[in-house]
């Protein structure tokens, strides 16, 4: 399988897996004068993110073998707050705030085992009292295809000949459908003509040349793929 993603240049056989979760603790509003008479939502959050940030630390010590793009980190990822909010007006006590958790893993972890972990802090929290509900945004696995595969040689051939550079296998950082086939015993690359630091963004692009560039690739990968298993 060959998708067609920003990969900046680069062929990205393998890809962080992922799970996201909003978290949503609960108080109980009261006007700022009588806030003895209320529960503060935001308060609780803040012990949460607290438990949350001690794994935020152990896991960011983790680094994976696969090799990364320049600007990129080997670690693996907890990011906490990427979205938040909660709380009705600056002078009453807020009944309900919430965050998003997003955890990105190494293709060495094992998504099951982290995402167990992170759903034991939050059962921990309130086993201590802390009222809070969860729900999963996104979650998928990492995955990972050896450039020596017959396809990623083919591949890696085709990018030489048509730009006279070596192909680079890399890391993708986040997630990739490509683990669909994988997991399905396809060897799976990603291999396009946009720039991953535009992507998804108000001022995407893709430059023409590389989108010619790129289709004569994929047909000459295609024609390699193709020439050996008639041999």
């Amino acid at each position: 399988m060959l998708l067609a993603e920003p990969t900046s240049g680069v062929v990205w056989n393998a890809n962080r897996g992922a799970i996201s979760l909003r978290v949503q603790v609960f108080g109980k509003s009261a006007h700022v004068g009588l806030q003895h008479q209320g529960e503060n939502a935001f308060e609780r959050m803040h012990s949460v993110v607290e438990r949350l940030q001690r794994m935020k630390q152990e896991v960011e010590q983790r680094t994976t073998s696969s090799n990364v793009g320049s600007g990129q980190l080997r670690n693996s990822i907890l990011m906490l707050g990427g979205q938040s909010g909660g709380g009705t007006n600056f002078n009453v006590v807020p009944e309900s705030c919430w965050f998003t958790v997003d955890r990105r893993i190494n293709p060495e972890e094992n998504l099951a085992e982290e995402k167990a972990r992170l759903i034991d802090v939050l059962k921990e929290c309130q086993r201590q009292g802390i009222p809070l509900e969860w729900e999963v945004l996104q979650e998928g696995n990492s995955a990972s295809t050896a450039k020596e595969e017959a396809a990623g040689q083919a591949l890696a051939r085709a990018i030489q000949e048509i730009t006279g550079k070596p192909a680079n296998f890399e890391l993708c950082p986040g997630l990739l459908e490509a683990r669909f086939y994988s997991a399905q015993g396809i060897p799976s690359y990603a291999y396009g003509p946009g720039l991953l630091s535009v992507s998804h963004g108000p001022n995407e692009y893709v430059d023409l040349r590389r989108v010619a560039e790129c289709a004569a690739i994929y047909a000459l990968t295609a024609a390699k793929v193709l020439a050996e298993k008639v041999s």
